[in-house]
């Protein structure tokens, strides 16, 4: 019980000082908004055409999946890479390994807090397809999609971790993590559907981004009758998030490169 409340006021913390950083907050939780207004707008009443596996439908009903998986990758894998590894460098760590807080608790109430901004952004990014691009949610799949975001952040929260294994410094941790992720991005199809037949496709199923698209858009589309859920994508991000919760449980540093 004692852990329990030290990580509960340690989440409050982390949430407070979240949302006291507007540049923090813009980036991670607003950007991905901007993003389905501008490319929603743009082709809002565009058809998906039939190299998509979606033909006819609209582009909107594609893009906000998409965009919602884009959202949920930025605050569970770019924001908390950064995060961890700017507070490894400044011997933040180094500090709570010396703490009551126990160093599990503290990186589990980080994982909280980053999954809570993830599901906030979810809804936000829903509600503005609903409202604004007249996408439709299917009521018979709302657990196939709940599965889905919850395995695809699991997954890219130990990615995230895992990653700061291999950047030496907090000044080279955006660009790593930036230049992994957003290729990854447009490979697989976020901004725009590509066909599963091309040589992109091919090459994105093999990393976790394209798997979290496809199975994010195949539990929010209204074609799909009976289970929603997508047992090889879902397990292809389960694998990704296994093997990288193993680097991260055996390679992860509280110490900072240069020592402080």
């Amino acid at each position: 019980m004692r852990v329990a409340r030290m990580m509960w006021s340690e989440l409050g913390y982390q949430q407070r000082s979240y949302w006291r950083n507007p540049l923090s907050a813009f980036f991670t939780f607003f950007l991905p908004v901007m993003f389905l207004v501008i490319f929603g707008s743009l082709d809002s009443g565009t058809k998906l055409s039939s190299a998509s596996g979606a033909a006819g439908l609209n582009y909107d009903q594609y893009f906000v999946p998409a965009i919602l998986t884009f959202g949920v990758i930025s605050s569970c894998y770019t924001n908390l890479s950064i995060q961890l590894t700017t507070q490894r460098e400044e011997g933040l760590l180094k500090r709570v390994r010396s703490s009551p807080l126990p160093a599990w608790a503290y990186l589990t109430t980080v994982v909280l807090s980053n999954i809570i901004r993830a599901a906030l952004l979810v809804g936000l990014t829903m509600l503005v397809g609903a409202l604004f691009y007249h996408v439709v949610y299917p009521a018979h799949s709302a657990l196939a999609l709940a599965a889905t975001i919850a395995v695809g952040a699991a997954a890219f929260c130990a990615i995230g971790i895992a990653i700061t294994v291999v950047i030496p410094n907090a000044d080279a941790a955006p660009a790593i993590v930036n230049g992994v992720y957003l290729p990854l991005v447009f490979l697989s199809g976020t901004f725009f559907p590509i066909a599963g037949s091309s040589v992109l496709s091919k090459i994105a199923a093999y990393f976790p981004v394209r798997p979290f698209v496809l199975a994010t858009f195949h539990a929010m589309n209204p074609r799909v009758t009976g289970s929603a859920f997508q047992a090889n994508n879902l397990l292809s991000l389960a694998i990704w998030g296994g093997v990288a919760l193993v680097i991260a449980v055996r390679r992860f540093r509280w110490m900072p490169t240069r020592k402080s």
